[in-house]
């Protein structure tokens, strides 16, 4: 798992990163990023301070994530929630089962350089529009999306460490 979504992380954080500097100029000065039910908009920033938040998430989120991730074989044992823990972390496992989890935790790092990036493509749309405007049922569908990713990423985890053997 980790020598996949490894090696995609670092060229999809670059793209995500590319398209936001890219499309950042189409933003106006004063930014519409928070909106209310129905997309009108009533939370605003800078686009400089936009820019550098958005960035933020799409790539140091998930860079500390898996950073949480790195540290679980430095910690001791008994601090670690893991079902039937003394299994999955005796000697013989334990490379494996923190491997496992750090193919786990590059995962998500995709899936949340995704969805920020699909959440800045929704932003720059409501932007264009005057006065700005989210599409509902798009931020809809992209959050429904990511809420199903990360379900299906929690099951996966729980299956892969539910019962020995």
């Amino acid at each position: 798992m980790r020598r996949f979504f490894l090696p995609l992380f670092f060229p999809l954080a670059v793209a995500v990163s590319g398209i936001v500097v890219a499309t950042s100029g189409a933003l106006p000065e004063r930014v519409a990023s928070h909106f209310a039910s129905g997309g009108a908009a009533n939370g605003w920033m800078t686009r400089e301070v936009y820019v550098v938040i958005i960035l933020a998430m799409a790539t140091l989120l998930p860079l500390f994530i898996v950073a949480m991730m790195a540290r679980l074989p430095r910690m001791r044992p008994n601090r670690i929630r893991l079902p039937h823990r003394d299994y999955w972390l005796a000697p013989e496992r334990r490379e494996a089962t923190f491997a496992t989890f750090a193919g786990f935790a590059w995962a998500l790092a995709c899936a949340i350089t995704l969805f920020i990036g699909g959440m800045h493509w929704i932003i720059l749309e409501a932007n264009a529009m005057s006065p700005p405007r989210l599409a509902e049922s798009t931020a809809d569908l992209l959050a429904f999306g990511f809420a199903i990713v990360v379900a299906v990423w929690a099951i996966a985890l729980y299956l892969r460490f539910r019962r020995p053997g």
